[in-house]
């Protein structure tokens, strides 16, 4: 539980965009505690990893040979074009217009993360240029948000002193932002560990073999906060496509194939996983549990095919009743809390912005730092309302005040980029409705 409680934090807390989750990060610890015990087959395993490793790495690196800077232009092209979305609408109903400013927002935060973490590649002439681009459609978005709040949109002009925009929030801010009681990082990191830890202690005590298949169950059900009935329809997925995995298995073993027909099918059955994870969950367990039993049965450590199919639905079947009902059972209380305590940080971040835009110390470090953190607090603000509405409909009544605050806190990102006398006595309270 210790385990997976301090991965899980540690990566919610510095992954600022889409990740893998960390299941398989405290998987593979989690999973090395049970082979620990055998310490031959324990070297084996993190041979094998390391071997796997460096070559899947040397694959994903190839691409930036010929391509060096493909994911910082992709990243700054998907900011244009979302700009450009928000732009090009500006007669669309209220919703639309905050949906498509937010999206406007988030993806240039996002170029602007993926330009900061292009080490070395970020002292190169085509990175400048990059930079200088995205500066650009932050501007122009400025611009835009201005034009809508009613206000003179003068834009500071750039300068060849004119610092870069940092894309990511201080290590001490994130660590912070991550141990408050009611964050949505810390809730979910302690939601997964209570059950991670209470499935694998039932099938420890029913001596169910393979107590990790219920804990990698658990955890892929809770690793993010979901509403109970998505959460519900996850675990009832996972349970039936593991079942008719585990027929796929039968099958497959009835024919006797060898060693190396195993890892065949194993192969077939990674690259199909992919393809059925977008069509349905359910359906891409008929890949992921054959891929998951033929490759243990293929290695000869992990038992007959009776006992590795019995093993591998049962704890399927523990971790997904367990994960359901921590889910339900802390679904009554937390949500109202996690909304309350990121409004808050929210309205602490843009009356920091506020004040920094009225003492026109705009672009200057306090600066920097300030609308980092503000776009970072936003960025959950409507995420976690929006999440919190779908477990909890009763908070609904929330909205129209969490959407104001965030109105506000937009409207400061772009007076900060106000040229220093249009600054002056602009209070970005006065939100207009063509904000919103």
């Amino acid at each position: 539980m210790l385990i997976i409680l301090m991965v899980s934090l540690a990566y919610y807390a510095f992954t600022l965009t889409a990740g893998p989750s960390p299941v398989m990060m405290f998987y593979a610890a989690v999973l090395g505690t049970f082979f620990g015990a055998d310490q031959t087959l324990g070297w084996q395993v993190v041979g094998i990893t390391a071997a796997a490793g460096l070559f899947t790495s040397s694959l994903l690196l190839l691409p930036l040979i010929f391509a060096p800077y493909l994911p910082e232009r992709r990243a700054v092209a998907l900011a244009q074009n979302a700009v450009a979305v928000y732009q090009n609408r500006p007669d669309a109903d209220a919703e639309t217009r905050r949906s498509d400013r937010n999206d406007a927002y988030q993806a240039v935060n996002s170029a602007w993360l993926t330009l900061r973490s292009a080490w070395p590649a970020g002292r190169g002439r085509r990175h400048r240029e990059l930079a200088a681009e995205l500066m650009q459609v932050n501007r122009s978005l400025a611009a835009t948000i201005l034009g809508r709040l009613g206000t003179d949109a003068v834009i500071r002009p750039l300068t060849p002193d004119t610092p870069l925009l940092l894309g990511r929030p201080s290590w001490r801010f994130l660590i912070g932002h991550a141990l408050r009681g009611n964050s949505v990082e810390w809730f979910t990191s302690w939601r997964m560990a209570l059950a991670a830890g209470t499935a694998g202690t039932v099938s420890q005590l029913l001596g169910i073999g393979h107590p990790y298949w219920a804990i990698l169950t658990a955890t892929v059900v809770i690793n993010q906060w979901m509403d109970r009935v998505a959460a519900t329809r996850r675990a009832a997925h996972r349970t039936v496509g593991t079942l008719l995995g585990v027929g796929v298995v039968w099958a497959v073993s009835a024919l006797h194939p060898s060693a190396w027909w195993s890892v065949a099918v194993v192969l077939v059955c990674m690259v199909g996983q992919y393809f059925a994870l977008a069509m349905n969950y359910a359906f891409a367990l008929l890949f992921i549990t054959p891929m998951a039993l033929l490759a243990v049965e293929a290695s000869g450590t992990g038992g007959t095919v009776a006992s590795l199919t019995f093993d591998r639905f049962t704890d399927t079947l523990i971790g997904a009743v367990t994960a359901v009902a921590v889910t339900w059972g802390t679904s009554w209380f937390f949500p109202r809390r996690l909304v309350g305590s990121q409004s808050a940080r929210t309205a602490e971040a843009v009356a920091a912005l506020q004040a920094v835009n009225r003492a026109e110390e705009q672009f200057g470090a306090e600066d920097r730092r300030a609308r980092v953190e503000l776009q970072y607090e936003l960025t959950h603000h409507l995420s976690v309302l929006d999440r919190a509405v779908r477990d909890d409909p009763r908070l609904a009544d929330l909205a129209d005040e969490e959407h104001r605050l965030a109105d506000e806190g937009y409207a400061a990102l772009g007076r900060a980029w106000q040229a220093r006398s249009m600054s002056v006595g602009e209070h970005s309270s006065a939100v207009c409705p063509g904000s919103r």
